[in-house]
């Protein structure tokens, strides 16, 4: 099987043609057929995985649709019975060549009448006809054809194929759904809405059919991946987009009625089989049932051509408790029965094995090579929809938390959604759609109910990496509570993510409680004490100090001076250690009875352990109002409990508070003016005391 990575994040299926290529490879590899995928890393995000349940051999994209050479020779070594491909033009552009190259039989599997997939997402009348050709083309190529439906099976054998197979789609049956409530509850559509009749179908729910259904309570969920382009679908309306779910099955538990107002289209609907599973009774058009026998005793069957009486239906099945409960029933039933995965297996083992006894025996037509070798040879449309869903303006675009839109989440939308579908597909699990931002946006943080996912925007592998060895060294130290990892991933050309479980507990917000301040001393001493050779493996940790403009403000002027004074005398008395890098209250949870837990390490490294203390006295002391007394003492009590011998030197942490100070000004001003005003107003009191006589007072 032929197949590319287009439709998948690592082995999670993002659209009907990828999960029938899981799904039913899968069943057939328990059947006892030797199944590999031969599959074109097309998206450089898929990364190879070892989560596929058959043997998969990972191609590069010049493999499949440039020099074919390597992919022969693949071929060769797999000495396959039956090829089985199922993209028209490659099946015209080399297939034969490919099959009688080991003398495998070749199938071409017909997922569409792409002439009418074509019209339908506008194309011209002459690239219609075209379509038609070059699928004639591939038909008459193969050995045999692999059709869904029998419609589609007609046209194979208009189109002169030399055997026809109808194996339809199927699904996971899974346990029987329960339907305890009585009362409607939402209703669903699931699909991936960069396919124009999806995209067409959720138009149609968002103007007509959610307001109708509004009224009486109802609501619209819809699943699948969606364009950047169609986010208002979701804005200020009864429709919720949440996007591609790797537990559909869970997903649809939820809802009450499948929807599938399709207007077009072609092959069979996966969608419809998928709500058939989890029970529910379906409303939707004619098109929506092609391959299913008797739609009416499943589903309420659209009469009218422009879907007017589709909110009467939907209305009528949140009214009738028993009907949703007959109609969800036989459609399970029918799922069970004829459309699992383990029953299309079994229909496409036959029919590869019919294949075997007629291989080779066809020929490419002969009328028109030249034009069907051009035409053949062309970039598909998809491949080029593909490569638009790259750009940032067609991104899905996460939720920020606080429900206005970032800057980095609109310009690495897609970057990030595709590592949440990936930390998903690789943790099995879900996140939140919504994104808890970071400061400066350079990371963006989801939840789910026992893990957390961190994906980095800025510098993203080296802090990933930091991350992950801060959890791991700090997760050694008694007395704390820290994060365990799950899960990481860092792929070229993508975001880094890393995924750890999640802590229990609150932050310290009590300014004025003197046990919250002390114990955030003493957890930073904690910190400290992890042994200097148990670091090796750390980056060192740094702070880019830049020359500040002397000229801008005359507080600068004066702390660069000071500062120049006094660094070479100071730098020597650093106290090299752990340096979590953004130590303060807000890293912290509390919870009654359990010891402090600590989180956020993707800042940390080696480095003095007085730039932690810095963070401590500047953001939770001088600016939040903390006593910073309680907070230093509770540091060094709790340093002398661990045995720490060294006092704490009061000039030093101003020497680092200064150069804290300097480096916030660098760049403050023009992303943070708030915090560099802070900054420039505490400035001259920090610097009359380094420059005090004696004991310097904090």
């Amino acid at each position: 099987m032929l197949f590319d990575t287009a439709g998948f994040q690592r082995s999670l299926p993002l659209t009907g043609a990828a999960a029938r290529t899981l799904h039913l490879n899968r069943h057939l590899s328990k059947a006892g057929a030797e199944v590999t995928l031969l599959l074109c890393d097309l998206n450089p995000r898929s990364r190879p995985t070892s989560h596929w349940p058959f043997p998969v051999l990972y191609l590069r994209y010049e493999a499949l649709y440039e020099d074919t050479a390597p992919l022969t020779a693949h071929v060769k070594d797999l000495a396959p019975d039956v090829l089985v491909m199922s993209n028209t033009q490659l099946t015209v552009r080399y297939g034969r060549a490919l099959a009688g190259a080991t003398g495998a039989a070749l199938l071409y599997e017909m997922h569409d009448d792409e002439a009418a997939v074509a019209r339908t997402i506008g194309s011209g009348e002459w690239e219609c006809r075209q379509a038609a050709v070059l699928q004639a083309a591939a038909v008459a190529t193969a050995d045999a054809v692999i059709a869904f439906t029998g419609r589609d099976a007609d046209l194979a054998t208009v189109l002169r194929a030399a055997a026809v197979h109808v194996v339809p789609c199927g699904v996971e049956p899974g346990p029987a759904p329960l339907r305890e409530r009585e009362t409607a509850g939402s209703a669903a559509f699931v699909g991936n809405l960069y396919y124009e009749p999806n995209a067409r179908a959720a138009a149609f729910l968002r103007t007509r059919l959610a307001p109708a259904l509004a009224p009486r309570g109802g609501s619209v969920d819809v699943y699948g991946r969606y364009p950047r382009a169609l986010r208002a679908l979701g804005t200020g309306s009864t429709v919720r987009l949440h996007g591609p779910v790797p537990d559909l099955p869970s997903a649809l538990s939820t809802a009450e009625v499948g929807l599938a107002p399709l207007d077009s289209g072609g092959g069979m609907k996966l969608k419809v089989l998928q709500y058939m599973a989890a029970g529910l009774p379906v409303v939707g058009t004619a098109e929506a049932f092609a391959g299913l026998p008797d739609p009416g005793s499943f589903a309420l069957v659209s009469s009218d051509p422009s879907m007017a009486d589709m909110p009467g239906l939907v209305a009528r099945l949140q009214d009738d408790a028993t009907l949703r409960r007959r109609l969800g029933t036989a459609g399970r039933q029918l799922i069970e029965t004829e459309f699992s995965w383990a029953t299309a297996a079994g229909l496409a083992l036959r029919a590869y094995q019919s294949a075997c006894g007629i291989a080779g025996t066809t020929t490419a037509p002969a009328t028109g090579a030249g034009d069907i070798r051009e035409l053949a040879g062309r970039t598909p449309y998809w491949l080029h929809e593909w490569r638009t869903r790259e750009e940032p303006i067609m991104g899905d675009t996460p939720a920020p938390a606080t429900g206005r839109e970032h800057p980095v989440l609109a310009r690495l939308a897609s970057e990030i959604d595709c590592a949440r579908q990936a930390a998903e597909s690789a943790l099995d699990t879900v996140f939140d759609h919504a994104a808890i931002v970071g400061y400066g946006g350079r990371s963006m943080v989801f939840l789910s109910k026992t893990a957390v996912l961190k994906i980095y925007t800025h510098r993203p592998t080296e802090r990933a990496r930091r991350e992950i060895i801060g959890l791991r060294l700090c997760g050694q130290v008694p007395g704390l509570r820290v994060p365990e990892v799950v899960g990481h991933d860092d792929v070229e050309g993508a975001l880094s993510w890393v995924a750890a479980t999640r802590l229990d507990g609150t932050a310290p917000d009590d300014i004025h409680n003197q046990d919250e301040t002390r114990t955030l001393g003493a957890v930073a001493a904690r910190l400290h004490n992890l042994p200097v050779d148990a670091l090796a493996g750390l980056p060192a940790f740094g702070r880019n100090i830049r020359p500040l403009d002397v000229d801008a403000h005359p507080v600068r002027a004066r702390l660069s001076a000071v500062l120049a004074k006094i660094e070479a005398v100071q730098q020597a008395s650093c106290v090299s250690g752990f340096v979590h890098g953004d130590y303060s209250a807000r890293n912290l949870l509390l919870t009654p009875g359990l010891p402090p837990g600590v989180i956020d390490f993707e800042g940390c490294g080696v480095g003095c352990v007085y730039e932690d203390l810095t963070n401590l006295y500047v953001q939770n002391c001088l600016i939040d109002g903390r006593e910073a007394a309680l907070a230093l003492s509770g540091y060094a009590d709790e340093g002398a409990r661990l045995g720490r011998t060294s006092g704490l030197d009061a000039r030093h942490l101003l020497w680092h508070t200064a150069r804290y100070f300097r480096w916030v000004l660098q760049w403050a001003v023009e992303i943070d003016t708030a915090l560099a005003d802070q900054i420039t107003a505490l400035a001259p009191r920090v610097l009359v005391a380094l420059e005090a006589e004696g004991t310097p007072q904090l």
